[in-house]
């Protein structure tokens, strides 16, 4: 082999690793993507049983003062 097969296959090997590393980059990129979404979804959930709790521990604590009466 000559030098500039060698430099070849090393340049044939980078390329290669490169493309490979741009690919796990989209990947990961979707799959962060797909988290933020994720995110997104469990803070609204979050907020909608946080209200509705509020309002039952509310109404309890209604219920509980009308008893008590």
């Amino acid at each position: 082999m000559d030098i500039i097969d060698i430099l070849d296959s090393k340049v044939k090997d980078t390329n290669k690793e490169k493309n490979e590393l741009k690919e796990r980059i989209k990947s990961l990129e979707y799959e962060i993507t797909m988290y933020k979404e994720n995110v997104k979804t469990l803070e609204t959930k979050n907020s909608f049983y946080k209200d509705e709790l509020t309002l039952v521990l509310s109404e309890l604590d209604e219920i509980v003062k009308n008893i008590d009466v």
